[in-house]
């Protein structure tokens, strides 16, 4: 052993011996940065990963308990704590969970609803119920507030009418004072305010919302709104800014493909402006028309003709014209002795109509007005009038038909005028797009590829080294396979030192020459 560790020495004194200052200075930078990354590596990955004990968010309360009870179990030392959150080993996690669970730990602060199934006896007083009864209503409602998103912790303070077998004429009602607490970087939106307010007043019988009182940690009142235009007015005009950048986008976009195709891509600039109206329209109508309409008539649903005939002779006179019971005074009287004739005829005709009723929604947007302005980059870029009148009156129409179809399509006529009013073409040489040099500084970035250029660098050079010592090992071979060694005679007794020093030399030589060249080597250096 103490054989091999001397030529492992010698080998490498050699070994040194070849390198120069600068390679050995490189070689020594790259063992150490090797040595210090293993190193930092098994650190790291020695080090225990930290994970919450409990999730949700605990109370001051419910720390101090956990902490403890941790204390107690002689997990000291090995947890931490950070704001309401204890951190534990993950391998730790969950025996630790289930220990503390089945001790009933964190309780928690103040009284729940589950109270009344194991500690009410025989002896409370309605008194000391109510006091109990209510400190487990406002614990139980604060642990229902704090499921909210954006709600971390809640303090609720609930007032109750007292009962009474008569009739209260004031209609005595229940009160609640809330204070939540916001979590960092939030804000409750109007719609979880109401919902807040919503919660608390189904929750408390006999609580109306008016009689609710709702703050955040920063003594700012969060109170309800219930106009539904105030709560969404912000919603209704994102909505109606997009559909209207909906609408420009999509004309700008297709009519830069189109010129862009004809004149260029990065000859062409478009920008459209669209007005729009959101009223909503909604109407009734009724409508009644003819079944057949170049004669405006009906198809018959029914028909009746009646015709009537009488034919008689007269009676004579009764007394003097006039003077009769049944007569008018000087109008002349009957004459008798005379035939009479009657006919009537009438015929009746029904008719049915086309009865329409038409429920008819408006969309709920229209075009009112559109404005299109085209940038044009003349051939040459220098001279703005070489884009031709022509060209600019081409460019001008194909916009003004957008423009009109767009318009007439909601019951706007214009007129070739108007339309012109609303389309511009101009000559403009592009600028293009400003360049903006940005420069970031990532320093991990920096030395992690330092580092891995140093490995890469590292490598490079033990495999020069590698390949050069393997190279001259393999010369040397070759040298002494091809050298004869001659041992002189040595003119001494046969059971002399030297002849025992002789025999094992060509032993050695013969089963083990490398390491005979190596001691020679050593010799000669001696010498």
């Amino acid at each position: 052993m103490n054989e091999k560790l001397q030529q492992w020495r010698e080998k490498i004194i050699e070994f040194s011996g070849r390198l120069s200052k600068k390679q050995k200075i490189m070689l020594g930078a790259i063992t150490a940065f090797l040595i210090i990354s293993a190193t930092l590596a098994i650190y790291i990955a020695s080090r225990p990963n930290y994970v919450p004990l409990f999730g949700g968010n605990l109370t001051e309360v419910d720390v101090a308990q956990i902490k403890t009870e941790l204390d107690a179990m002689g997990y000291s030392g090995k947890y931490k704590i950070e704001g309401n959150r204890v951190l534990v080993p993950e391998k730790d996690k969950y025996n630790l969970a289930a220990d503390l669970t089945a001790k009933g730990v964190p309780k928690g602060e103040g009284v729940r609803l589950d109270i009344f199934s194991q500690n009410i006896g025989m002896g409370m007083t309605d008194r000391q119920f109510d006091v109990v009864e209510r400190d487990a209503m406002q614990n139980q409602l604060a642990d229902l507030l704090k499921t909210v998103d954006g709600v971390s912790d809640a303090k609720v303070i609930l007032t109750m009418p007292e009962e009474t077998v008569f009739v209260r004429e004031d209609g005595a009602k229940a009160t609640a004072s809330i204070v939540v607490q916001v979590e960092p970087g939030k804000s409750l939106t109007q719609p979880q305010i109401n919902a807040l307010y919503n919660l608390v007043s189904k929750s408390v019988p006999n609580l109306p919302k008016e009689n609710i009182v709702i703050m955040n940690q920063y003594s700012e009142m969060l109170e309800m709104m219930e106009d539904e235009g105030d709560a969404f007015a912000l919603t209704q005009y994102e909505q109606q800014r997009k559909i209207k950048k909906d609408i420009e986008n999509d004309i700008q976009k297709n009519l830069q493909n189109m010129l862009g195709t004809i004149l260029g891509r990065d000859k062409v600039f478009v920008y459209t402006y669209v007005k729009l109206n959101f009223d909503k329209i909604q109407r009734e109508e009724q409508l009644v028309e003819p079944v057949d309409k170049e004669n405006n008539e009906g198809i018959i649903i029914s028909a009746e003709k009646i015709q009537e005939t009488y034919s008689g002779k007269g009676v004579p006179a009764g007394g003097t014209a006039g003077t009769g019971e049944t007569q008018i005074p000087g109008y002349a009287g009957a004459t008798g002795g005379e035939g009479s004739e009657y006919e009537k005829m009438e015929e009746r005709v029904n008719r049915e109509v086309n009865r329409i009723k038409q429920n008819i929604v408006g969309q709920p947007y229209k075009i009112e007005d559109i404005s299109i302005s085209v940038g044009v980059e003349p051939p040459n870029p220098n001279d703005p009038a070489s884009l031709t009148p022509q060209v600019q009156e081409e460019i001008q129409q194909i916009i003004g038909n957008v423009v009109r179809a767009s318009l007439s399509s909601q019951g706007t006529q214009l007129t070739q005028e108007q339309i012109d009013q609303r389309v511009k073409v101009f000559a403009q040489a592009f600028n293009g797009k400003p360049e903006v040099a940005s420069e970031k500084n990532n320093w991990l970035t920096i030395l992690l590829a330092s580092g891995i250029g140093l490995l890469v660098i590292g490598a490079v050079v033990v495999f020069i080294v590698m390949r050069r010592r393997r190279n001259a090992a393999a010369v040397e071979a070759e040298e002494l396979e091809q050298r004869s060694f001659e041992i002189p005679d040595l003119q001494q007794a046969e059971d002399g030192e030297d002849v025992i020093v002789r025999k094992q030399l060509e032993k050695l030589a013969k089963e083990k020459p490398e390491e005979f060249v190596n001691l020679l080597r050593t010799w000669l250096v001696e010498e």
